[in-house]
């Protein structure tokens, strides 16, 4: 019987959760001479290890959630804490040389099933690759380096919040022209006495956005992205200047992976993974730069010529998302906010649950829950009429809260020692612009895709059937291959036999709906070389760096700027310092890994063409087996044994090349 353990989030307090995280490591490190002296089985040793790993998870997981989508200084003050602790246990845990031979004993002796030996043959890994079997003095300097990095990945990635929070414009209304109304009503501040309305606009994603695609004031295109683009650097407010951080992040990674005798940090991150070698990646990357070159420059062209149409002498980079969107209107003729009066929340919730339902027979529902903000609601997955998952979506930005959109969980499926399981909940959060005077948000085409991006996430997180902690849902996925269900997930917001159920229209606007959708559909290739480039740039970048770390902030720009040569069609301005808010690889999983992106869509393209081809609108074969294969068996075989499992054979780009239409290079 699967049960659902919900939180009670009006009652956790950071100083008391951190207290109970810390207790859990005290009780953790106390069982490791005992199990590490059992005799050598599954059962007695790595089973205990992995359901204690499971309990500290799921009471660090709210420390980790609430300081991102809170940002109060208790959380984040309970949250450094609880990284430095859990890091140090960790490090501690997989240096013990008496647990790693117990590992090696079970693997040599025992017979086990596919996810045990699975688990097993992972924590043997994770073991050697924390430095187990260095002599005493490496080891020590691995723990240090990896506690160290530790503290600076939490830093980096508070003050790329506190530099976004620390900015903000008041402007005039005429200086507002060509912005949606329904975006300018949620910037308006109250009148001072005897002032003109204000309108204070922040470095949050959607305000810059909005600002970025459709403001006419170049001026203030100008002075939005001077300051985003400079946030968290020695451009912007300087107590939040992660240069520094960056070059001791980079010789921290270095030194490890020396230390475990890898030439470089590229190496050691790829151990795991589905590409088996670095030339593997670096090949991917440079055949679809290549492939992409032709289109890339017919799309830079139109570009030009529509800047040429505005009266632009020359493109900056504050133009480019201004006259992308003009020309989007050109050739296309819709704009992205077009289709926001067709997909109010609500309502788009509902259909997206009920095309899961078609696809797999998965039913999802509302349920009354407690949460940690009011605009936060929570959802139940059933499956064959059992509860089998719970989510609760956090989706519109606010004071305090991480930019971005992810998927975190909550905790995992696993069997609990009364003999129930336990069943997984994910954490799924979106920066959506916030509802109107309604109380309705309406998205965009891009937030639908968003939205779906990160439920792919959830789905393969929320509908595992393993339940052994280290292999359920998404733990144990090769990182690479992580991105694959939920860049499947974007393919149903560009079909239109998928698209057009979703939106809302009344019967007058079908024939509306119904040409703005063909519309889309249509246009879904603009730009994609240039948005590819992008991708390969920032992969291009992250291999880059950690192959060959700077020793200075001008060798690192240096190093972006050399890549920015060979993969964009403009270069920024020099003040601009992107690198210095790459959270994905500074602070967040994607070190050495940020081609994932673009490896994974090439997974998700051939297996999305072959549910495509069997249809899209009831459950099909392919469907099924995407459900009981990428879906359902997490980690428990490899990723590349699961995409076998799913497709027959090895991953084939050739669904990726026919979905982007370029010609040929």
């Amino acid at each position: 019987m699967d049960v659902v353990l919900r939180p009670a989030w009006d009652e956790f307090r950071a100083e008391e959760q951190l207290q109970r995280l810390l207790d859990l490591l005290q009780r953790f490190k106390a069982q490791w001479s005992f199990w590490a002296a059992q005799p050598a089985s599954f059962a007695t040793v790595l089973q205990p290890l992995l359901d204690h790993e499971a309990d500290i998870e799921q009471a660090f997981a709210p420390i980790s959630h609430l300081q991102a989508v809170l940002g109060t200084e208790d959380w984040r003050q309970a949250h450094a804490q609880a990284v430095a602790a859990w890091s140090q246990t960790a490090t501690e845990l997989y240096q013990h040389a008496g647990l790693y031979a117990q590992i090696q004993r079970i693997l040599a002796q025992e017979p086990l099933d596919h996810a045990r030996q699975r688990i097993t043959e992972i924590k043997e890994r994770d073991f050697r690759l924390t430095g187990v079997a260095l002599p005493e003095a490496q080891r020590a300097a691995f723990a240090a380096h990896a506690l160290r990095l530790s503290e600076l990945s939490t830093t980096f990635a508070h003050h790329v919040l506190d530099a976004t929070e620390a900015v903000h414009f008041d402007v005039a209304r005429e200086r507002l022209a060509g912005l949606p109304p329904a975006q300018i009503a949620l910037w308006a501040q109250p009148a001072e006495a005897g002032a003109a309305t204000i309108y204070r606009i922040t470095l949050r994603q959607p305000d810059y956005i909005a600002i970025m695609m459709h403001a006419e004031d170049r001026s203030l295109r100008e002075q939005i992205y001077a300051a985003y683009v400079q946030r968290a650097s020695a451009w912007g407010p300087k107590e939040f200047d992660n240069g520094p951080l960056m070059l001791e992040i980079l010789a921290h990674r270095q030194a490890q992976a020396e230390l475990l005798g890898f030439a470089d940090y590229t190496e050691l991150a790829l151990q795991g993974r589905m590409a088996d070698s670095l030339a593997s990646v670096r090949r991917l990357l440079e055949d679809l730069l290549a492939r992409s070159t032709p289109a890339a420059q017919d799309d830079w062209q139109d570009v030009l010529a529509q800047a040429h149409a505005c009266g632009l002498e020359e493109v900056q980079a504050w133009d480019v998302a201004y006259l992308s969107e003009r020309l989007r209107v050109r050739h296309h003729a819709y704009r992205q906010e077009d289709l926001r009066p067709f997909l109010p929340l609500p309502t788009l919730l509902e259909r997206i649950f009920a095309l899961l339902h078609r696809l797999w027979g998965i039913r999802v529902r509302r349920v009354p829950a407690v949460t940690w903000h009011a605009d936060v609601f929570y959802l139940e997955f059933e499956e064959q009429g059992q509860v089998i998952a719970g989510c609760y979506c956090d989706l519109f930005a606010r004071e305090g809260k991480r930019a971005g959109a992810w998927m975190a969980d909550l905790c995992g499926r696993r069997a609990l020692d009364d003999g129930r399981v336990q069943a997984p909940i994910a954490l799924l959060t979106c920066n959506f612009r916030a509802p109107g005077e309604d109380g309705v948000a309406h998205l965009d085409h891009d937030e639908l895709s968003t939205f779906l991006h990160e439920l792919g996430h959830g789905l393969q997180h929320m509908l595992t059937r393993i339940a052994l902690p280290g292999v359920s849902g998404i733990a144990g996925i090769a990182w690479d291959a992580v991105e694959l269900p939920s860049q499947f997930m974007e393919h149903f917001a560009q079909r239109e036999a998928t698209l057009l159920p979703l939106l809302v229209a009344s019967d007058e606007q079908q024939e509306q709906a119904r040409d703005l959708v063909r519309r889309i559909v249509a246009g879904r290739h603009f730009q994609s070389a240039l948005l590819c480039r992008r991708q390969i740039e920032l992969a291009l970048f992250d291999l880059t760096i950690h192959a060959q770390p700077a020793r200075s902030e001008e060798e690192l720009q240096a190093q972006m700027d050399a890549i920015r040569q060979r993969t964009s069609m403009l270069q920024p301005p020099s003040y601009n310092r992107f690198q210095h808010s790459f959270t994905h690889i500074f602070a967040g999983g994607y070190a050495a890994g940020y081609y994932s992106y673009k490896w994974a869509e090439v997974l998700a393209a051939d297996a999305f063409a072959a549910v495509a081809r069997e249809g899209l609108q009831a459950a099909s074969l392919s469907a099924r087996r995407f459900r009981d294969t990428i879906l359902a068996l997490g980690g428990a075989w490899s990723a590349g044994e699961v995409f076998r499992m799913l497709m027959g054979r090895d991953p084939d780009m050739s669904a990726l090349l026919d979905d982007y239409a370029w010609r040929k290079p």
